[in-house]
């Protein structure tokens, strides 16, 4: 079942997830587990970032879904969480969309998919984190990232594994539910060329 959030509800789901991921670290519960994540269950990656999968909405004219997955930097310097959403502006065919790289890799049906990712601001003020390339998020901001993901018709999950430039140590992984975790967070492109659409910054 779909479920439709507005931005401002967006917003709240994500800050909750950085409290509850705060939560568990201050009863010495490890917050990154081995285990792949579901929607709903934030981890800590490499000791400086909350990371948390907020869903996915159907993509069908990208062959594909967009999955949705929101950054935190917990840290107190600056953190490149992946390439600026400034790329999809210039992305037409689906060749340039799967190019796009933030450290985010997909499975499906035990097979690696094309996906293709990038970072924007949660906040229009904080769109200065973004340079040409990367979007640097500064310390105690967040960001969202969009991953397009190509899958088969008949898909059931999907798993991602998430591994910027600054975290050393183990990806954080995710399984996004076909049945369970369907959300509507924007608009989602119908071509390659209105990918550069999605954020309104």
């Amino acid at each position: 079942m779909s479920q439709s959030l507005s931005r401002r509800s967006f917003l709240k789901c994500a800050g909750s997830g950085a409290v509850s991921l705060a939560a568990a670290l201050l009863t010495g519960v490890s917050a990154a587990a081995a285990q792949p994540r579901v929607m709903g269950q934030p981890a800590l990656l490499d000791g400086k970032a909350a990371v948390e999968l907020l869903g996915y909405a159907p993509a069908p004219g990208l062959g594909g879904v967009l999955v949705y997955l929101s950054v935190e930097n917990l840290s107190a310097r600056t953190l490149p969480v992946g390439a600026s959403y400034l790329h999809s502006r210039d992305v037409s065919t689906l060749k340039e969309l799967y190019s796009l790289d933030s450290g985010v890799t997909a499975r499906c049906g035990g097979q690696s998919v094309p996906c293709g990712s990038f970072a924007a601001p949660l906040y229009a003020e904080n769109a200065a984190d973004a340079s040409a390339f990367t979007l640097n998020l500064a310390a105690g901001r967040g960001a969202m990232l969009h991953c397009f993901c190509a899958v088969p018709e008949d898909w059931e999950a999907l798993e991602l594994s998430y591994r910027p430039a600054f975290a050393a140590g183990q990806p954080v992984e995710f399984v996004v539910r076909r049945d369970a975790d369907a959300v509507r967070l924007g608009p989602v492109p119908a071509t390659p060329a209105e990918v550069g659409s999605v954020v309104d910054l």
